[in-house]
Formats: C-alpha cells, sequence, structure tokens
C-alpha cells in the first residue's frame, strides 16, 4: 500500500521502469492517473521481483503485490458507491443474496475487477455481470463448460478496501 505524497518527479525515481513501461507510462495524458500510475509501479519496486505481479491505484492510494504465481489487486477508496452503477455489473442472484452486512458493494467490485485482471490474459471480453459471481471468499467464473475458481482475500481501513485474488 502506498499514500501518494510525492511528486512526479520523485515517482520518476522510485518507480525504475524499463525503458517500454517508461514510455507507457508517459503516455497517459491525465496528471492524476499518471501520478497514480507511478506510484503503484513505485510501490512494485520495493517488493520482491517475482515474475508476476499486479497493480491498482485509487487516489490517493496505490498498491502493488509480486507473487512466484499469478495473482490480482485491487485498490478502491471508500466512498459512496455509484449507484447505475450496481446493476451493470452484479447478477439478480447477487444482488439479492444475504452477504454479510460487511460484504459491500465494493467488495463484489473489487472482486470483479481482480477476477478480470487474472482472466482477461486467457479469455477475450469477459462479462462482469454474466461470466463472473462473486462470493464470500471467491469468484467463479463459468463460460460455457469452461470454469475458473479465484480465492479472495480483503484487507479493510476506514478508508480504503484492498482485495487480493489468485486462481485455485
Amino acid at each position: 500500500m502506498w499514500k501518494i505524497t510525492e511528486s512526479e518527479a520523485e515517482l520518476w525515481k522510485e518507480a525504475k521502469l524499463s525503458s517500454e513501461e517508461a514510455t507507457r507510462v508517459r503516455r497517459i495524458v491525465h496528471e492524476r492517473r499518471r501520478l497514480e500510475s507511478l506510484a503503484a509501479r513505485a510501490a512494485r519496486a520495493r517488493l520482491n521481483p517475482f515474475p508476476h505481479f499486479s497493480l491498482s491505484h485509487s487516489n490517493p492510494w496505490a498498491a502493488a503485490a509480486t507473487s512466484p504465481h499469478p495473482i490480482a489487486i485491487d485498490i478502491e477508496r471508500l466512498r459512496p458507491f455509484p449507484p447505475a452503477v450496481w446493476h451493470y455489473f452484479t447478477q439478480e442472484s447477487e444482488r439479492q443474496r444475504e452477504d454479510p452486512p460487511s460484504f459491500t458493494k465494493w467488495h463484489f467490485w473489487c472482486a470483479k475487477e481482480l477476477s478480470y485482471k487474472l482472466l482477461c490474459q486467457e479469455f477475450d471480453k469477459i462479462s462482469f455481470r454474466r461470466e463472473l459471481s462473486v462470493w464470500k471468499d471467491r469468484v467463479e467464473f463459468r463460460r460455457g463448460e469452461i470454469y475458473r475458481e479465484i480465492a479472495l482475500f480483503f484487507v479493510e481501513t476506514q478508508d480504503w478496501l484492498l482485495a487480493v485474488g489468485w486462481l485455485k
């Protein structure tokens, strides 16, 4: 986890990017998005250099994870959830389930975001609504006969929610 307090110049020094990755970051036009992206990469630079990594950001927070196995993370700054979005990305069965009160709409969002990150290398055009089903400790991906299960772990403070996931 990284609370962004540094300037963009300071984060360029911290991030230790390859020339290819630096080129991609420089192409980010929006200044705040570029700063968030650099902060996530600076966080990654402080971790063990495992072959798999995941980055996420939600101003003023950035996060990184590295692992010897595929991993994905998503962080969200806790704020009111946009009402119109809830029906757009959830299944009717998810909306009707009685999950623990501490399992919020942001938990569903983070779980589906990190699932997308894990699965998009294998599958095209993943539907958050039709193909991903969130449970308290896992996400189930179903596409025809294909099934994948993603384990979930959450860390939460009063300011942010971090979700970590990996293929079971």
